[in-house]
């Protein structure tokens, strides 16, 4: 007779439901749910008798664009969470973010390709159905105001359109977007993160680089002395704290001024252990804030070529007249990151770090 102790029977009981679920294994249309997703594309032009076959073309091509900006608002929510800590003494930590903003800029590169795709569609093409969306537009795509708040753009450096969100959303969606709003944005996060540098928490390694700038413009041998003044004040606002206030508060500068300390320190000192990673993730902001500057060029070409400049937009905004005036630098997130190249002195320039310093 066989005898069957307790442990053998639990293991035996949890062989037969692994079994249970392989035999019940999800299919991979059930996993995708794509009987939901594939059934989504409603031709309007369709159901008014007069079909626009390039219409489903319009519909698949901005669904991908909303399943894409989702992705976007995980990696963020993610990239945030991990900037809320201590990333200094964690490399690990610092090489899941470079990897979560690289996975972004791939992706807006993928967006930029959409547009040669809804290319392939003529202004003709498009006229055909157009007047069936109104009054829907892009202009009313919830993930992508919900990407600009993460990122930090401002309310009041938004250009104004002639309709509000609460006019675009409902009161939920409005609500989500309020919430968003509300929190820590990328740049906020990004500003404490580059306050808290290492290097800066005592005066020394700054005091040092401040006189090798005035080393540096002593021995420039510029001989147009309207740009080696020009230089000198441009030095001055990055040494002299009331000067920097005074360019954020005329929107010039959007970085604190020990935010932007920071950030001339990790590029200065980029190849000192400790700082390589910063660096890549600073140089990966700025690879993300161009990609959005080169989406809203392409978007705004784009629609520019459909419509024409006089053409009013779906949803009542100007059209593309409103697309290009969001060609500018208040939608540059990371402006001060940008413009970072014209604040750094001549590497040779650069003084060395003393081994205890920094750490």
């Amino acid at each position: 007779m066989n005898c069957i102790n307790g442990k053998d029977r639990v293991n035996d009981q949890q062989n037969k439901r692994c079994k249970q679920n392989v035999t019940a294994a999800i299919s991979y249309a059930d996993y995708l749910q794509l009987d939901k997703l594939l059934d989504s594309q409603t031709m309007l032009s369709k159901q008014n008798g007069r079909v626009s076959y390039d219409e489903h073309l319009f519909i698949v091509t901005h669904q991908a664009y909303e399943l894409w900006f989702k992705q976007i608002l995980f990696e963020m929510d993610i990239v945030c969470k991990l900037l809320s800590a201590n990333l200094w003494n964690n490399e690990h930590e610092m090489f899941n973010i470079l990897k979560r903003l690289g996975r972004i800029s791939s992706i807006i590169k993928l967006l930029l390709e959409h547009f040669g795709v809804l290319e392939t569609m003529t202004p003709y093409d498009f006229a055909e159905f157009r007047d069936y969306l109104k009054p829907a537009s892009g202009f009313q795509s919830l993930q992508f105001r919900m990407i600009e708040n993460k990122l930090g753009l401002k309310k009041e450096n938004r250009v104004s359109c002639c309709k509000s969100y609460t006019d675009c959303f409902s009161a939920k969606k409005y609500d989500e977007l309020e919430r968003i709003s509300a929190e820590p944005s990328l740049f906020t996060l990004v500003c404490h993160w580059l306050e808290s540098t290492p290097m800066l928490k005592d005066n020394i390694v700054w005091d040092q680089y401040r006189r090798a700038a005035d080393h540096w413009l002593e021995g420039s041998s510029e001989p147009d002395i309207s740009c080696l003044e020009k230089r000198r004040n441009l030095m001055d606002s990055v040494f002299k704290c009331d000067q920097h206030k005074r360019l954020v508060e005329q929107g010039n500068r959007t970085f604190s001024h020990m935010a932007l300390k920071g950030a001339i320190i990790v590029y200065a000192y980029r190849h000192e252990k400790g700082y390589t990673l910063a660096n890549r993730i600073l140089e990966s902001l700025v690879d993300i804030d161009t990609l959005l500057s080169k989406w809203r060029y392409s978007h705004f070409v784009m629609v520019h070529k459909m419509i024409g400049s006089y053409s009013s937009g779906t949803g009542g905004t100007t059209g593309s007249e409103y697309l290009r005036s969001t060609l500018c630098d208040s939608y540059r997130i990371f402006i001060d990151l940008i413009n970072l190249p014209a604040l750094i002195i001549p590497a040779i320039y650069i003084p060395p770090l003393i081994k205890s310093q920094g750490k």
